[in-house]
């Protein structure tokens, strides 16, 4: 099929702002590893949700960034801000980091990522998308590719911390699929969503942290570098990527907006190889090299690269649509 010029520019867009959320993401997970080093898992999900929040009404304030439309704050659209506060925030997060903290930043990166293939399969009923043998092939083989990047090994990994993983991984996949259903039958508008997500990550738990581990909020020590993760992630994960990812799915239908978040565990694993000194072994990196072909495939970018291969071959230009 091919798609007008201000369409294929605007997919360009939401799979670019797809790839650097997907980015901040996967700083996200090694860097966690660091901060729990000082903080609790609540405590961390608290103060990195709180800051990013205030950053955004800051921006917002500003002019910045766009501020929230009002017909986000009408009575229809606030329960479903709610909803998307308490999936991509709240739950979302305070699952994650608990994963983080028994299975590992490696492992959580792994199976987490499996939201990108949830939030596919759970277009095809909420969003009416298909889902194409292609598409799934694409996202299996980047899977594949992502086990052999983690080095992953079921029997060595602590099966709480992969259920958390795996459950966390369905709340953000239902969290990306309402936020491009609701964004367009009821007009959420990517700020309002990014504020009631960060809403959920921040003070709403921020209180159940502080009502029941307040040491993990406010530790007795605090080492330095937990401070810089920190900081860290509040600019990129907690605020950035929220508003990358808000961009991209209003754009890109389920599966093309999933398949740019495949970049998330590659991500994690360079900054991991920086940060923490793990280095990649030669399957590692072959898994890599695998999980940035599932994401082209999935994205449609492999195949119109044949096409014009194709025409280039026979003397004929490339397609002038695709993606």
């Amino acid at each position: 099929m091919t798609l007008d010029p201000a369409r294929r520019r605007s997919e360009r867009i939401g799979f670019l702002a797809g790839a650097g959320a997907a980015i901040g993401f996967g700083i996200s997970y090694p860097l966690t590893a660091i901060v729990l080093r000082s903080f609790s898992p609540l405590g961390t999900a608290a103060i990195q949700g709180t800051l990013g929040l205030l950053i955004i009404l800051a921006f917002a304030a500003i002019g910045i960034i766009p501020r929230p439309a009002r017909r986000s704050w009408k009575p229809g659209a606030v329960p479903r801000l709610v909803v998307l506060g308490l999936c991509g925030g709240v739950v979302f997060t305070s699952i994650l980091n608990l994963s983080v903290a028994i299975a590992g930043p490696t492992v959580t990166g792994f199976v987490a990522t499996l939201y990108s293939v949830f939030s596919a399969l759970l277009a095809v009923p909420l969003l009416g998308e298909p889902m194409r043998r292609s598409t799934f092939a694409s996202f299996l083989l980047a899977l594949a590719g992502t086990a052999l990047l983690a080095g992953f090994r079921p029997a060595e990994v602590p099966l709480g911390g992969v259920a958390l993983a795996l459950a966390s991984a369905l709340f953000f996949g239902l969290y990306l699929v309402l936020s491009r259903k609701w964004g367009m039958s009821h007009g959420l508008d990517g700020t309002a969503i990014a504020v009631a997500n960060l809403t959920g990550r921040g003070p709403v738990v921020l209180v159940l942290a502080l009502a029941t581990d307040p040491a993990g909020v406010f530790p007795a020590s605090v080492e330095s570098a937990s401070i810089v993760a920190l900081g860290i992630i509040v600019i990129f994960p907690s605020m950035l990527s929220q508003l990358l990812v808000m961009a991209s799915v209003r754009r890109l239908p389920a599966r093309y907006s999933g398949s740019s978040l495949l970049l998330v565990p590659l991500t994690g694993a360079v900054v991991s190889a920086i940060v923490l000194g793990i280095i990649p072994s030669p399957p590692q990196a072959l898994g890599g090299l695998m999980i940035v072909a599932g994401i082209a495939g999935a994205s449609g970018a492999a195949g119109l690269v044949a096409e014009r291969l194709r025409g280039l071959s026979s003397g004929r230009p490339g397609p002038a649509g695709g993606r």
